[in-house]
């Protein structure tokens, strides 16, 4: 998983130089972020954007590159991941929409995409997603502009299915003076979900909280796993909150989940909730000033505060 936070080298498919393309602002954004990899820019039609030539040949690609960022049409996506996986790249981000927020059902470029990272064994995060935010090695994969004064370094992870949440709470912080250390926009959530990006952030030695927007909860019973042994808080933030089922749709189409059975199972396993991202930033707060009360007692204390 570190490669998708600490790359020495990304490759940005669907580079353009035209004013309206979104993957150039990926390379403005890593640019601007400090990030100290090597950046290769790849597109249809040749030119330069922020001093790197636009490679139109994929198939010249240098061996070494940890990561690839995708923009480009859906039905172009699986042929992009086949090429990845010929170049030896093992992880991606996928930031193309046009997924099953668009259609659940018979979604053949979703299966191709599917087939194909799983045919070259590539972890991907999204489809429908910025990507990645790392405050420690300056990448920043969103193909919106960014400005990282509205990104405060600090010690905390968010994990959000929603880009829009992500940068929103990322300000949120900041304006507080809360800093992060990792943003991820999980996306569909079609091949890492937020038990595996927990996991990994569990032992990230630059974690000290994990905060959660998410919009569904594909393994419930995993999730619990984990929080029940984290030795770091974790706060959650569930929209979708009706209790009528079927009623409320999400940024990635998934229904919601039965808001009863999520509060208690949560309290079960000490995670915290809060209702909105004023109170996900109230929460990081104390928590950031907690005393050496512990983890747990300090949950149990603090229960329905948020």
């Amino acid at each position: 998983m570190r490669q998708f936070f600490y790359p020495s080298a990304i490759a940005v498919f669907g580079v353009g130089e035209h004013p309206g393309n979104l993957a150039r602002n990926i390379i403005f954004n890593c640019r601007n972020f400090g990030f100290m990899g090597r950046i290769y820019a790849v597109g249809k039609h040749p030119g330069t954007i922020d001093g790197h030539d636009i490679i139109t040949t994929p198939e010249s690609l240098p061996s070494g590159i940890e990561l690839a960022v995708i923009l480009v049409p859906a039905d172009q996506v699986a042929g992009i991941m086949d090429l990845c996986g010929q170049k030896g790249i093992g992880h991606a981000v996928v930031s193309t929409g046009g997924y099953r927020e668009l259609d659940a059902q018979g979604n053949r470029v979703e299966k191709d995409l599917l087939e194909s990272a799983r045919r070259h064994n590539i972890r991907f995060i999204g489809p429908n997603c910025i990507g990645v935010i790392c405050a420690n090695s300056g990448l920043c994969t969103s193909f919106n502009p960014m400005t990282p004064i509205n990104f405060k370094k600090g010690r905390i992870s968010l994990i959000a299915q929603s880009g829009g949440i992500a940068t929103q709470a990322a300000h949120y912080f900041s304006e507080e003076h809360v800093g992060f250390s990792k943003i991820i926009s999980a996306g569909n959530k079609m091949n890492i979900d937020e038990k595996d990006l927990m996991e990994y952030l569990l032992i990230d030695k630059d974690t000290d909280q994990i905060h959660l927007y998410l919009e569904s909860i594909d393994d419930g019973r995993a999730l619990l796993r984990l929080a029940r042994r984290a030795k770091k808080p974790i706060v959650l933030f569930k929209s979708n909150v009706s209790r009528a089922a079927g009623v409320a749709m999400s940024h990635t189409a998934v229904l919601s989940n039965d808001d009863r059975i999520v509060d208690a199972a949560m309290k079960q396993a000490g995670i915290i909730r809060v209702k909105d991202i004023h109170g996900m930033t109230v929460c990081a707060k104390a928590l950031r000033t907690r005393s050496t009360m512990g983890v747990r007692t300090f949950r149990k204390r603090t229960a329905g505060v948020f």
